[in-house]
């Protein structure tokens, strides 16, 4: 995120303040960087490794885990650079890509939240309707894809690079501020405004389920057990689908909250004349790369075995600390050995067998 481009950094603040801010920055976000890129590739490793993606929320976890991976591998190292060399260094191509592209991901990390609150709306309310299919699924993620980039596209053309800097020249003196709230607009309020609501009924109606299934339960007594097991089981895929998904979009509108707090009160408030705005900025920023850092811990729930078991190994390869063995590949080993063993047991029989039939034979003769 462009935290430079419209504030001005305040001349008077010691270089002692500004220092301890860039390093307490810079190993925040090295953090984030490091466990962050850890976990979304775990994930996405967990995802990819299972044969077929069979669920719609499996494909929009695997578009979710993939934009948060670009954004601890691409976003975050960039900014720890501008903020180390207090300059813009990468010339005037990466100006017009760099701050329009981390603004592409945050649009396509609310689209995704927003097309699986949709997703599990359709699935759970309307139950008899056709679910949607992996290629329904393939073609609604290109389409965010497609529309971020439209919408973003116009930040490209007011992004100018001059003198090693990256900043904004606006036109207008109002367009600073009817940019920054039709980013409120379209990337939090529109959206949550559509996925409040839709969880909202999802938790009505998964509430008034359970208890008609209770109901049911008692008139039908001990018999039709199988029956009663499978719809009790289908309820309860459903709630944690439904919970995850809500914490996902709760941790979003968190960590995205106080950035566009800060935004709106610099242009429509007095946030531009208040002493510490760039340094409670940096925070908001940092909150917002952290949703990165909290997305694979939600959502690697549902697929809980793989993503652990791959996180671990990752994690462990990376910092070298300990020798990790996954709990299959340790009862791989176990059983290969065994097998071995075994086949040398028998063998050993067998050639024990053979030299007591071999004596006895020459001990006839």
């Amino acid at each position: 995120m462009n935290e430079s481009n419209k504030t001005t950094s305040n001349s008077t603040e010691p270089l002692s303040a500004i220092n301890t801010l860039a390093i307490v920055q810079v190993t925040f976000y090295t953090a984030i960087t490091i466990i962050g890129t850890i976990a979304n590739l775990a994930l996405c490793g967990a995802l990819l490794r299972t044969k077929h993606l069979r669920r719609a929320s499996e494909y929009f976890i695997l578009n979710l885990a993939f934009t948060d991976l670009m954004t601890c591998i691409v976003g975050i190292p960039l900014d720890v650079a501008v903020i180390l060399i207090q300059h813009w260094p990468f010339g005037a191509f990466l100006c017009k890509v760099v701050w329009p592209f981390q603004t592409v991901l945050i649009a396509v990390s609310v689209g995704t939240l927003t097309s699986m609150a949709i997703e599990r709306y359709r699935a759970i309310i309307t139950p008899f309707k056709p679910m949607f299919s992996p290629k329904v699924v393939k073609i609604v993620i290109c389409a965010v894809w497609f529309l971020s980039v439209i919408l973003v596209s116009p930040y490209i053309m007011i992004l100018e690079h001059k003198d090693h800097s990256c900043y904004e020249s606006w036109q207008g003196e109002n367009h600073p501020k009817i940019f920054t709230i039709c980013v409120f607009l379209l990337f939090y309020a529109i959206p949550l405004s559509v996925i409040a609501p839709a969880y909202i009924r999802i938790g009505f109606r998964l509430h008034s389920d359970d208890r008609t299934m209770r109901k049911f339960s008692r008139k039908q007594g001990p018999g039709n057990q199988q029956f009663q097991t499978l719809v009790r089981k289908r309820s309860k895929s459903n709630i944690v689908i439904v919970k995850t998904f809500l914490f996902g979009a709760v941790a979003f509108a968190i960590c995205l909250l106080p950035y566009h707090v800060m935004w709106l009160w610099h242009d429509f408030g007095q946030g531009s004349k208040w002493t510490h705005f760039s340094d409670t900025l940096a925070f908001a920023n940092a909150l917002v790369y952290f949703n990165s850092l909290v997305d694979p811990f939600i959502f690697g729930g549902t697929v809980a075995l793989n993503w652990r078991t791959s996180c671990s190994a990752m994690l462990a390869k990376c910092l070298n600390l300990i020798r990790w063995k996954t709990p299959a590949s340790q009862s791989a080993n176990e059983i290969r050995k065994r097998k071995q063993n075994d086949r040398v047991t028998l063998l050993q029989q067998l050639s024990a067998s053979q030299s007591r039939i071999f004596v006895q034979y020459t001990s006839s003769v």
